[in-house]
């Protein structure tokens, strides 16, 4: 049987199209119109998860090289081992319970400023004023370019040809997007 041959206008509408869901796969936006609020929520909550499990770590090992001092290379790269190991587990073996748990408690919005707040108070006092300013700026997103999970977010989602966020609910649900149809 012969192959159909397409005209230039068919070829042209087939690259916009292949191109407009290009586009719309590897840009995620919050008005998205593919997933409703609660979707966008729980997506937001997976995503900043390893990072928020990092500002934690953070403080931790800031407060204790106050009391057992730290070479700066352990105090910047212990946070960021762990970021990585649970940006990982995060995206192997999440658990919307528990995440959901975690932003109800200890990684609430509020409870994360108090925190860094409250242990930037206490390093300036000790006179960590450096570790006091980044425990200060961290929960503002300052610092958002030491989470490497993004990273390892993005080379994992290459499979799913995606956006992570966007990979992450075809993985955890099995979404089928409009922008998948070829």
């Amino acid at each position: 049987m012969p192959e159909k041959i397409q005209s230039q206008d068919e070829v042209k509408q087939n690259i916009i199209k292949k191109a407009a869901n290009y586009t719309e796969a590897n840009v995620y936006s919050l008005n998205n119109t593919y997933l409703n609020s609660a979707e966008k929520q729980e997506v937001e909550l997976w995503f900043q998860l390893p990072g928020n499990i990092m500002f934690y770590t953070f403080i931790i090992v800031a407060i204790y090289s106050i009391y057992n001092p730290l070479a700066w290379s352990k105090i910047i790269s212990t946070p960021i081992v762990v970021n990585i190991i649970i940006g990982i587990l995060n995206w192997y073996y999440y658990n919307k319970k528990l995440t959901y748990n975690l932003y109800l408690t200890i990684l609430h919005g509020w409870v994360l400023y108090l925190v860094g707040i409250g242990s930037a108070i206490f390093l300036f006092f000790q006179g960590a004023i450096i570790l006091g300013i980044i425990s200060l700026v961290y929960p503002f997103g300052l610092l958002s370019f030491a989470e490497l999970h993004m990273i390892v977010y993005s080379i994992l989602s290459k499979k799913y040809g995606m956006h992570p966020k966007f990979a992450f609910f075809k993985k955890e649900y099995g979404y089928k997007f409009p922008f998948e149809e070829t």
